[in-house]
């Protein structure tokens, strides 16, 4: 498990505190990101046992106009329902952080780790976090604090800054992770028995209810109880989704989005339920939207570019999924998928380069390697390419078909005809029927391209392509 410390790009304002000047030391070349818009200041300081409240508002921060919001577990509703903050206020100060965010019942099953369930976008750290950007509203401060532990097992993507991450300097250390997880909070069946048709009660209940059943029953009465309310649709939307009832849910989030045309969420997840229903054009126009209205939420442009990506039109996806890594820099997903769309446009060291970002980012992330090898091998640097292959293959649990294929043209292409047939002999070995024959079509594909790089079909070329014809049983 990971820890994130973060600490402000400008440290000599603070107190030396010694969290703080411990996490200045194991900054490792970690990026200080761009400025957050509108010139707002963040500071978010983490800690363990109660002190983070204490650090953020000691930070320069005491003495100063501050303004709060009504309560920390209404933040995700309260971001929606408000206007800018007060002018009058130098400070936004969101002592405990960590509260805002649902937590859910993780799912066991025997023999399989925990999974902690999603919750709603409306409550997830990058939704929020962009948000608070929109609403900074010119030159102030934005004080937040979080206690650690509790984001670990809480919201643990407002560690990674995600949506938000230009904001933040950041260090990374390990720790051990919590002995226990934080005891199960969040409104219970006898809270909605009270709620009657109270429809903001209702709403925080579909918002932070634990429980499914709850969750749903909440949402499916706050939409009846205040039709005309866009949050109301929005989390009833949520909620249909999760009980995999997609047409419907497309109702509620178009209902949510006609009530209130400013609701990024709304048209984000419009964007993807439209995926869910096969239509890409649809998604699209409602992800540009979900940017446009809220130009810090990275997931936006990232799910823009996505689509383009998979309406074949890689060059308009490319400044879309830039941005995206911009502004959720800290994101590994991002910056592979900025690196596949380099690649499909021949920009092949910018590929590498971005491919190899996300492995700073995520060392295990399996794929990332394979595309790293990828990137490696289309620029010719056969040799090179093998090992970073051997190293993805090591490290890949499923042992892909595909990639196992690219490792062995790669060996063909570095000159170990030997290898490249026993790695055929390895992936045709565990496949049968219709995949084994689509592989095979994949693999001459392969040869094919290889040649045409090469300016020619070379002997081992030519013997390994009577091989494919038929690799055996």
């Amino acid at each position: 498990m990971t820890d994130w410390a973060f600490f402000p790009a400008e440290p000599g304002a603070l107190a030396p505190e010694p969290a703080l000047a411990a996490a200045r030391r194991l900054n490792s070349g970690w990026p200080s990101h761009r400025p957050p818009t509108g010139g707002v200041r963040w500071r978010l300081f983490l800690s363990p046992g109660g002190e983070s409240a204490r650090l953020a508002l000691g930070g320069g921060v005491v003495g100063r106009a501050v303004a709060t919001p009504p309560s920390m577990t209404e933040l995700p509703l309260w971001l929606h329902e408000t206007g800018p903050v007060p002018e009058a206020a130098e400070v936004l100060a969101l002592p405990d952080l960590h509260l805002a965010f649902p937590t859910r019942t993780p799912v066991r099953r025997p023999g399989k780790p925990p999974e902690q369930p999603p919750v709603p976008v409306i409550a997830t750290p990058a939704y929020v976090l962009a948000r608070l950007i929109h609403l900074g509203a010119g030159k102030r401060d934005l004080a937040a604090s979080a206690d650690e532990g509790a984001l670990l097992t809480r919201a643990s993507d407002v560690l990674t800054g995600r949506g938000a991450a230009c904001a933040f300097a950041v260090a990374r250390r390990p720790v051990a992770p919590p002995e226990a997880r934080s005891a199960l909070v969040g409104p219970r069946r006898a809270q909605l028995d009270a709620a009657g048709d109270d429809p903001r009660v209702l709403r925080a209940i579909a918002l932070r209810a634990p429980e499914l059943p709850v969750r749903a029953e909440a949402a499916d009465r706050g939409a009846v109880a205040d039709p005309d309310n866009a949050l109301a649709q929005l989390l009833h939307g949520c909620s249909l989704i999760e009980r995999a009832r997609v047409r419907e849910a497309r109702a509620a989030f178009e209902r949510a989005a006609e009530r209130d045309e400013e609701l990024a969420a709304a048209h984000f997840e419009l964007g993807k339920t439209m995926i869910r229903l096969d239509d890409l054009d649809g998604a699209l126009a409602f992800f540009r939207r979900a940017a446009e209205i809220l130009p810090d939420f990275a997931p936006a442009w990232a799910n823009a570019g996505a689509s383009l990506g998979e309406l074949e039109r890689p060059a308009e996806a490319l400044p879309w999924l830039e941005q995206a890594a911009e502004r959720d820099p800290l994101s590994h997903s991002h910056a592979s998928n900025l690196g596949v769309t380099l690649r499909d446009l021949g920009r092949l060291s910018e590929a590498e380069a971005a491919f190899r970002r996300a492995l700073e980012l995520a060392p295990d992330f399996v794929f990332g390697h394979y595309n790293l090898a990828n990137a490696v091998y289309l620029q010719g640097r056969h040799a090179e390419a093998v090992g970073l292959f051997e190293a993805a293959r090591e490290m890949d649990p499923q042992k892909s078909a595909r990639q196992g294929l690219l490792l062995a043209v790669a060996r063909l292409a570095a000159g170990d005809e030997a290898g490249a047939m026993a790695g055929y002999r390895e992936v045709f070995g565990a496949l049968e029927g219709q995949m084994r024959r689509d592989m095979r079509t994949v693999a001459q594909w392969d040869l094919r391209r290889l040649a045409e790089r090469l300016g020619g079909i070379s002997p081992s070329i030519r013997r390994t392509a009577l091989f494919l014809k038929d690799p055996g049983p």
